[in-house]
Formats: C-alpha cells, structure tokens, sequence
C-alpha cells in the first residue's frame, strides 16, 4: 500500500506490530532465483498499453556512452482495480470484480502486441542487438483477491460462488491460477519463465484463511508464491506461516516528506529479522527539475540501501509508480540521468557478482569486481595492487568438466608498453579441463610470447587438482620471478635483457585477475585465500 494507511487499519497494524519482538530471529534477508523484480502496473483501463517499446529502458539500461546493459530479470504484473469501478483488493473500490472482471484482466495480461507479448518481444528485439543475457527473464502474475461475501462474482462449474464462503473463495483462485497457467504456456513465450503469482492484497486482514491454501496449491503446480506487504502491514513478520515462498518488506519512505530516512534503515533491520527482501520505492514525483521533488528521497533509498547490504544480499522489489523509469529514459536533466545511471549500475553489479559467485565462491567484494561477463572475468584492479613481493592465490579447483578453462594471472595497472601482453603478463595458473592434471604458468612481454615463437612458461603435473586446496605462489622481484604451486618451483627467470622493457616490463604495479570459460551452470573454482605481501 503505496500511501497512507487506509481508515481504520493504523489502529490494527500497531496492535500486530506490538508482537514483533517475540518473534523468533531468522538471520539474513531474503534471497530468491529473481534478482530485481519491477512492478508492472497493467491492466487497468487507467494503465498505458505496455508496448515493447515502453518496455525497452526496464529490459536493458543505455548508459551515457551508448552501451547497453540488460536490467532487471524479473517482472510482476498486478492490479488493483479495472478503471472502471471495479476493484480486485479490498477496499480500492466500492465494487468488487466479478468474473467477467477477472477474465478481463486476463485479456489484458495476454493481449497481443501488449504486456507479456510486448515484453517478450522487446527481450527478442535486444538479443539480436547485444546478445542473449546470462539469465532467464521471469514473470510473476498477481491474483485478485476474492472480495469477502462478495454474491455476484459469478458462476464455476454451474454454480454460483459465495465469497462469504472460504472454499468457493479457494475455488476461484484455483481455476484462475489454472487459467493463467494454461494461456501462458500455450503462448510459447520464447524469453519468458512464469515463476509464480503474487497476492494483491497489501495484508491479511481480509485474506488470513484463505493465503496457506492457495499456497500449497501454487506450489503443487511448481510456482512460487509471492507478497509484498506494507509497512508492518499485519501478518508481515508471519509471512512464511501464510503461506508465501518470498515476500519483500516495504519502507513506504518515499512517498510522505516527513518520514525522516531512519525508516529505510528500520525496515532493513526487520527484513533481516524476518528473512525478507526489499522493495525500493518512487514515483513520478522522484525528476529533479519539478517543483517540489522527491529526489534526495530516493537517493535515500540507494544510500541506505547499500550501508545496509541490501544490495548485496537481498531480493529487491521496484515499485516505480508504473512509468517513472520509462520517464526516466526521456528526461534531459542530467541529475535525473545521474540518478537512474546509478540504480541501474547497482543492478548490473550485483547481478555480476551473483553470477560470478556461483562459478567462483569465497569472492570477497572488498577485494574483487566483476569486470567481464563472458567469459566470467573478475580482477582486484583499483582495489588490490602491487609492484613485486610475494603474491598468493589458494584454491580449489571444483569442476572436471573437460570444457572448462581457469586462467589466473597478474596484468599491470597501466598498459605503459603496448595493448594486450606486450605491457606484461605473469600466469600463475592456467587450467584446462581436458588435461585435468596438469597446469601451466610463465612471463609474456611484446618478445616473450606464443607469437614470436620465444614463450618463456613451463608445464607441472599436480596430484588431486580437484580434490584439495592449492597455493599458486609469486615472488617478485626487479630482476626475478619465480612461479610456484606449494612449495614446488616449477618456472623462474631472471631480467636478462637490461632492463629493455620489450622483453621485461614487470616494473610496475600489477593486479590480479581470474577468467573462467565454462558452458555449465557449475562452481568451477573454491577461493581460500588471497594475500599481496
């Protein structure tokens, strides 16, 4: 709920809050297979049309040099009511949503050249321009609420439903939630997963019965189920008891000028208490160049949201105001620009690190960023340097996949001496899965490299690659490098060249890098320990 409480429910909603205290610790916020989830208000005769082209700046962000980035992965579609008097929650309109209201909807949700075939089209339309993206677009379809002792919903199976009746409440969703599923698959959408149904209503005042149920129905059908309630909206901190799969926890910071920033901060604190994502919020009051903007609010958003770990931990919700960040895409101001630059950059790098992670685990973000997608490239560049001394990498490699291949290497910081190799290389590791027992590693330069025919490497066997921990070692010196695994030295050179930096130009700060080929959707490598002395 988006807004002030509604009459009669603060009164409530402090009551339930009064128990938060007593409620067991669940540590950490929630993580789920949907990174950033923006809400798509569609539907409603109120709503825009959602084409592919209002679609393009959610599905890919195009930065101020013109390059572009897939943006968020997942897409809820919900509404509240039909713009025409109708409402399919509790209390947004006088009237409740019939039947022919709710197949309405679904028309909607389903229209050709609209809403889920726009989306997809516009997915397609970006795959052929930069390529197809690491991940799986997902779609979350919300369910109206059965208005309670609504009489004229409509008929099932010949007879009339009674929403003063929880089983025919039960019964309508049921073959909503079947009717949804059906013209989804049906729809043969090429880039979309329907990954569950969310539930429209903000909190369980008027639904408490009837959530568990629907729940382990949407979960016999291999969907998740969805929630986001308001701020300590009731049943927040009981989400898992009500039957949802993922819930995120709204701040509902934005949207009044007088609550102070430490409201972003306190429903991080619950989220983690409670095991929920969060939901970053903004509307079109948020464009700097209007009179009386809410701007420095949503900064706030992001500011706390990053102290807090959000962006590296949680499950994040976009509530957006359904056009802000197409409004976005159009706005001159540069300060606007600035802004959605910046969200969508904390984006693009926690879904990098995710990624990365999963090929390599135990990386410390302190230490590493992600700097290539494919192949996975990750370096300590900016914020773990050196020039000489005793540089050490243990790991463990975790994959015999005979396609994958491991490269660890020191690059310098400046490519003072030319592109490439030819300002230096130091290979520490270079793994291939089809000679599993073995690894490589030597020194490049623009004279000493596979071209020229003068390559300067070595070759070592090394027992249960796989099985255990491996220290990859470099000392260096201004006249020496010597390459390890263990303790055992397997290449060493000396600066025989006088200093000429086309054959040794290892005289400058150095960085370390890790790139991964793989084709799986496998850990590949285990970090233990990173160390520049």
């Amino acid at each position: 709920m988006r807004c002030k409480y509604l009459p009669g429910l603060f009164l409530l909603c402090v009551l339930w809050a009064g128990n938060l205290f007593s409620q067991p610790l669940v540590k950490g916020y929630k993580q789920t297979d949907i990174s950033d989830m923006v809400l798509i208000y569609q539907g409603g005769a109120h709503r825009m049309d959602w084409t592919a082209d209002q679609f393009l700046p959610y599905v890919v962000h195009q930065n101020a040099d013109g390059n572009k980035n897939w943006l968020f992965d997942g897409f809820l579609f919900l509404e509240f009511k039909d713009g025409k008097g109708r409402c399919y929650a509790s209390r947004y309109e006088k009237l409740p949503a019939r039947k022919q209201e709710w197949i309405w909807l679904m028309d909607r949700v389903f229209e050709k050249g609209k809403s889920l075939y726009a989306l997809n089209e516009c997915i397609q339309s970006q795959i052929e321009e930069i390529g197809a993206p690491s991940f799986r677009h997902k779609v979350v379809i919300g369910l109206p609420e059965p208005i309670p002792d609504q009489k004229d919903w409509g008929t099932l199976d010949g007879q009339s439903l009674d929403f003063s009746n929880d089983a025919d409440k039960l019964k309508a969703c049921r073959w909503y939630i079947d009717e949804l599923t059906k013209r989804f698959k049906e729809a043969g959408f090429a880039n979309l997963d329907l990954a569950g149904f969310y539930w429209v209503s903000e909190d369980i005042v008027t639904s408490k019965a009837l959530t568990v149920p629907i729940g382990d129905y949407i979960r016999s059908k291999d969907f998740l189920f969805y929630w986001i309630p308001y701020w300590n909206a009731m049943g927040y901190s009981d989400w898992k008891e009500l039957g949802f799969d993922v819930a995120y926890a709204q701040p509902n910071h934005f949207f009044e000028a007088s609550i102070p920033d430490q409201r972003i901060d306190e429903t991080c604190r619950l989220a983690r208490t409670h095991n929920l994502g969060l939901e970053v919020e903004f509307d079109e009051r948020v464009f700097a160049g209007q009179k009386d903007s809410f701007y420095d609010r949503l900064v706030a958003y992001l500011d706390r949201f990053e102290k807090n770990g959000v962006y590296d931990d949680a499950a994040i919700a976009y509530y957006e105001g359904g056009g802000a960040i197409l409004g976005f895409s159009k706005s001159s101001n540069l300060k606007d620009r600035a802004l959605i630059d910046r969200l969508a950059s904390l984006v693009c790098k926690r879904r990098q690190i995710h990624e990365a992670s999963d090929l390599i685990i135990g990386l410390d973000d302190s230490i590493w960023k992600v700097t290539q997608q494919t192949p996975y490239i990750v370096s300590t560049k900016g914020l773990l340097e050196k020039q000489y001394g005793y540089i050490e990498l243990k790991a463990k490699l975790l994959s015999d996949n005979p396609d994958v291949k491991v490269s660890v290497r020191l690059k310098p910081v400046k490519r003072l001496y030319g592109s490439g190799a030819q300002s230096g290389e130091i290979t520490l590791l270079e793994y291939d899965g089809k000679y599993p027992d073995c690894i490589k590693g030597g020194i490049f330069s623009k004279e000493l490299n596979w071209e020229t025919g003068n390559k300067k490497g070595a070759t070592l066997p090394v027992f249960n690659l796989s099985g255990d921990y491996h220290s990859f070692i470099c000392e260096w010196t201004a006249g020496n490098i010597k390459l390890y695994v263990n303790d055992v030295l397997f290449f060493s050179m000396d600066d025989d060249f006088n200093g000429d930096t086309e054959y040794w130009p290892f005289n400058q700060p150095f960085y370390l890098e890790i790139e991964i080929h793989s084709q799986v959707k496998e850990s590949v490598l285990k970090l233990n320990k990173v160390s520049f002395d």
